[in-house]
């Protein structure tokens, strides 16, 4: 019974240890805080491990598409409050998917090509249903 209990208690303490250098190098606390918090570039530079250059020409990008997707945004809603035909709206989010993929894949070939590959992974599929209701974001989930 002795060793049974020393046995257990080795083993709780191992796995106790390997759980806190696990934490401890493990970025996924500041993803999981850029995520909630909804800051998608503090997300984005923790998840794909992107390097200084590589996150300030991401973030170039970011910024400057921000006002074409202001204005895709603007025209949606401008058109559903005017209640303009189905197929105008139609075209509108079809520009508006076709102007975020292409973005996309523009911030995924500044990354590494495996971080950029995972990239598209997570980030195409959003696109695919969106909605058109606001600018998409990392806390919502396809």
């Amino acid at each position: 019974m002795k060793n049974l209990l020393l046995t257990l208690l080795v083993a709780i303490v191992a796995c106790a240890a390997a759980f806190g250098v696990f934490y401890v190098l493990n970025d996924e606390p500041a993803m999981r805080r850029a995520a909630r918090e909804g800051d998608a570039m503090a997300w984005l530079r923790a998840e794909f491990r992107l390097n200084d250059t590589q996150f300030a020409a991401i973030k170039k990008l970011h910024d400057d598409y921000g006002v074409v997707c202001g204005e895709h945004c603007a025209a949606i809603v401008g058109a559903r409050k005017r209640s303009a035909p189905a197929a105008e709206i139609a075209a509108l989010e079809k520009t508006c998917v076709d102007a975020m993929t292409a973005h996309f894949r523009r911030v995924a070939a500044l990354m590494p090509p495996g971080e950029g590959a995972r990239y598209l992974a997570t980030v195409l599929p959003r696109v695919a249903g969106y909605e058109h209701t606001g600018a998409p974001n990392v806390r919502v989930t396809p």
